[in-house]
């Protein structure tokens, strides 16, 4: 089947979370051109659009997602610039980024070995591990807007890069690919740093479906998964399918066919504990996409409230 016709999927084979129901009208170009083709039809049309990569921090409303939704895992091409610049494009996964710039002996990308997303999200929420992020690398980003239909590049200066942010709006721009700018390095020192932070993971994250970090920690000093630790949540807290990971508390897993409700109302009873607790404001680092039942609505409004999302 053409990549350019309209397929049929489960939202719940793009997400981590494994949470999700139909998507209406699913889309997975095999190239750029493809991607703007159908970018440029769906402004066209005037149709809803929905992007999807690896679905590392997206929560997919049960009932699916209508209107239109592209699938960029596909867009997985990987360019040499120059001896340290390499162009990703938006569907490469993270590991395969830290692949290739140790291949070249390139240091800096070890800290995305173990991120569960692909290169559109990360630059999208300036993803990050370890004391590193996506900003520290990205030299200029390439995205299709949605408002002026046609391909831009923005610099870092018009990224505005901060703390799991960028100025990259999903509903208004769509990234198409990334440059980035690495260091010569020691190939085995190189390997080495990201064999520990996969090792770090491994002990640390649970291996369950799950979204990655649920909230964005409240104060360096204070990250959600020690106050949810200090509340007892680890293991404990649950709402039907839904759990705080007994391994780390900032992870909601998916144990037992969880629905999206149940991570909404597992997440909404976490913001309400540090808030009562400790006076602080925990804001999602998970997105919430597709068709939200009127309760659903309501409760990732509260979610949001005074956040960018």
């Amino acid at each position: 089947m053409s990549t350019l016709s309209p397929q049929k999927f489960m939202g719940a084979n793009f997400t981590t979370y494994r949470i999700g129901g139909p998507l209406e009208e699913a889309y997975q170009p095999s190239n750029e051109a493809e991607m703007i083709e159908i970018l440029q039809r769906v402004c066209r049309d005037g149709k809803k659009l929905t992007v999807l990569g690896w679905g590392g921090n997206s929560l997919i409303a049960s009932q699916g997602i209508s209107g239109v939704t592209i699938i960029t895992r596909k867009l997985d091409w990987v360019e040499t610039l120059s001896p340290t610049r390499l162009k990703f494009g938006a569907g490469v996964h993270l590991a395969k980024s830290a692949s290739a710039a140790l291949k070249t002996g390139l240091a800096g990308g070890e800290f995305m070995i173990g991120i569960p997303g692909t290169i559109g999200g990360a630059v999208r929420m300036n993803a990050g591990a370890l004391g590193q992020e996506i900003a520290d690398v990205t030299k200029s980003v390439t995205l299709f807007n949605l408002e002026t239909v046609r391909v831009e590049t923005w610099l870092p200066e018009q990224l505005q890069f901060s703390y799991r942010k960028s100025s990259i709006n999903p509903t208004k721009h769509i990234v198409l690919s990334a440059e980035m700018e690495f260091k010569p390095g020691n190939p085995a020192e190189i390997s080495a740093l990201m064999d520990s932070s996969v090792n770090f993971r491994k002990t640390h994250h649970p291996k369950e479906p799950n979204g990655g970090s649920v909230f964005k920690n409240p104060t360096k000093e204070q990250p959600m998964g020690l106050l949810m630790e200090e509340l007892g949540a680890k293991g404990e807290w649950r709402e039907g399918g839904a759990m705080v990971s007994p391994l780390h508390g900032n992870f909601i897993i998916n144990f037992n066919n969880a629905t999206s409700s149940d991570v909404l109302r597992l997440m909404l009873r976490m913001k309400r504990a540090v808030k009562e607790h400790y006076g602080l404001d925990a804001h999602p680092e998970n997105l919430f996409l597709g068709d939200a039942t009127p309760k659903e609505i309501e409760m990732w409004q509260e979610l949001t409230a005074g956040s960018d999302h």
